[in-house]
């Protein structure tokens, strides 16, 4: 079931990132939209950790919040030893260099006004980097990124989708962040291209050292990337824990649900969870999953679940895992 709780924490010290409780509100007509609701997670130095879940579930809202792109209500978001959440202003700014951000849409995401050697090298700009970042380090980058810098002086809208989301890549990579956030990188793209992006993404963590924090809906595509994965519903965590262990041995009937919708996954679909996404401003009480899970029983009404421990590094958030 869908809970809260720390006690799928890892060890403080080892974590470059972590975030505890994590909330984020809007207000909306008819009340106040929780749509992250307590959320917990950590991410060790090199890793990849994935969060998945239905479109709604709040995984790009916790993305954005981490960074205060989104303001959270309530929570703590740590980065190294710095507590975001308490910074403001100029601080918040200078951490937010070692917290890069690529995003869903590549080419909204680029000023369409400026060639793409002038929107790679204007990080370097804003922060006073132009010696580190003249024009033959940035033509490297750009054929780091598979982007042919004879190209540069060209325009975003003449580039494709998979060829602008390399050129946010690049614009990201040029202030060498500790962490890069991939909100949804290749749901735009054509099913080839999204391969090409993955590897890009894969080969770029290895030679600049990052940690990835990756958002996305297709669990198929998370598999492949992940050391490990965060399954969300309506604004809490489900399941989380090494890809491996949660694939192999999904313990959520909502996670399982997700992974029996991937092909060759060897999980048959459960015809008896039905119905639609709650509205989030009027989430279920106990477990939010339980008005569409079949094996919900009184307790799981009236009582939020805690995580409890199926592996070394696998936790559930479950009245009744399977």
């Amino acid at each position: 079931m869908v809970g809260i709780g720390t006690e799928h924490l890892r060890d403080a010290d080892d974590a470059i990132l972590r975030v505890e409780d994590l909330v984020v509100e809007f207000s909306v007509d008819g009340g106040t939209l929780r749509a992250v609701a307590g959320v917990s997670f950590d991410v060790q130095a090199g890793e990849t950790l994935s969060i998945v879940g239905e479109s709604g579930c709040g995984k790009s809202t916790t993305a954005k919040a981490v960074i205060h792109l989104e303001e959270p209500a309530d929570g703590v978001v740590t980065f190294g030893d710095a507590e975001l959440s308490a910074l403001t202003g100029a601080e918040l700014r200078e951490v937010r260099r070692e917290l890069q951000m690529i995003f869903q849409d590549p080419i909204s995401s680029l000023n369409p006004r400026r060639a793409v050697r002038d929107i790679i090298q204007e990080p370097a700009h804003i922060w006073e980097m132009e010696e580190l970042w003249g024009d033959e380090e940035i033509d490297e980058m750009m054929t780091e990124v598979g982007i042919d810098p004879q190209y540069g002086d060209r325009r975003p809208y003449q580039f494709s989708g998979g060829q602008c989301q390399r050129i946010s890549i690049a614009r990201a990579l040029v202030l060498n962040p500790k962490v890069l956030i991939a909100d949804e990188p290749v749901s735009a793209l054509d099913v080839s291209v999204q391969a090409q992006i993955l590897n890009l993404l894969d080969d770029l963590k290895s030679d600049f050292q990052l940690t990835l924090l990756f958002i996305s809906h297709d669990l198929a595509v998370v598999r492949n990337i992940s050391d490990r994965v965060v399954v969300m519903y309506l604004g809490r965590v489900a399941e989380i824990g090494d890809a491996d262990s949660l694939f192999d041995n999904p313990s959520h009937p909502y996670t399982r649900t997700l992974l029996a919708a991937v092909p060759g996954s060897g999980l048959e679909a459960d015809d008896s969870i039905s119905g639609e996404l709650p509205s989030p401003l009027n989430p279920p009480t106990g477990c939010r999953f339980h008005t569409r899970c079949p094996y919900a029983t009184e307790i799981c009404i009236s009582e939020v679940p805690v995580f409890t421990q199926q592996d070394p590094d696998h936790w559930v958030a479950c009245h009744h895992p399977q």
